[in-house]
């Protein structure tokens, strides 16, 4: 989970029903400032996108077609928060980053081989209660299905991730071995808010003190 920048609607654009923020100049936008991916889980190229109210509308028109109450998710993401998980961050106002860190580790299980998706708070963050909220979400979108189908989602969203992790980390290892130009701007793009799967590959950058300096402008 990465910030959102959220640009203003144009003059005379408004939302007065479903189908304003599901085509037109509303739904165009709302892609542009997801950057065209889930805004919970970070997976891009969609198959089953879903406009997601931050906050459940519960039926109140206001909050249904509040701007800045929507964003780009997918169903997977949109079904798992349903109307339990309110009060998560705002990553228009609040840069998850700061407070939240994301990686991909072994199970704990031994007799487990599959990976697990680790969420937790970032070092010397302060207390605040909807990055806890955030951090249970993301703890069941990535590893806790509560139904079969649900379990084979998070494992086909955690294989997705670990793939473009190894290339990641592939892309690491070939700039260390050659500090060559293309693998520089190869990393920076893959650690741009608008690649998939960001947090991760950024928390990366950041665990090596001398990757966090050489790419501390790509960071920011």
């Amino acid at each position: 989970m990465v910030t959102v920048d959220k640009t203003p609607l144009p003059e005379g654009v408004t939302i007065k029903s479903e189908a304003d923020y599901r085509s037109g100049p509303v739904f165009d936008l709302l892609q542009k400032d997801c950057r065209s991916k889930c805004y919970l889980c970070e997976d891009k190229y969609l198959t089953a996108i879903n406009v997601e109210h931050r906050v459940s509308h519960r039926g109140d028109p206001v909050l249904k077609f509040d701007w800045n109450n929507l964003f780009l998710s997918c169903g997977h993401c949109n079904q798992t928060k349903g109307t339990a998980f309110d009060d998560i961050i705002d990553p228009v106002n609040v840069n998850p980053e700061e407070y939240i860190e994301l990686a991909i580790a072994p199970a704990d299980d031994l007799d487990d081989l599959r990976e697990k998706v680790i969420v937790s708070k970032t070092a010397g963050s302060e207390e605040r209660h909807d990055v806890d909220t955030t951090i249970r979400l993301l703890e069941r979108v990535y590893n806790e299905g509560t139904t079969a189908m649900k379990q084979a989602e998070c494992r086909a969203l955690k294989n997705k991730i670990l793939k473009e992790v190894s290339r990641f980390r592939m892309l690491i290892y070939g700039y260390e071995e050659e500090k060559d130009s293309d693998y520089h701007s190869n990393i920076v793009e893959a650690i741009s808010r608008s690649s998939v799967f960001a947090a991760f590959k950024r928390k990366m950058i950041r665990d090596d003190p001398q990757m966090a300096h050489q790419f501390a402008e790509a960071l920011r």
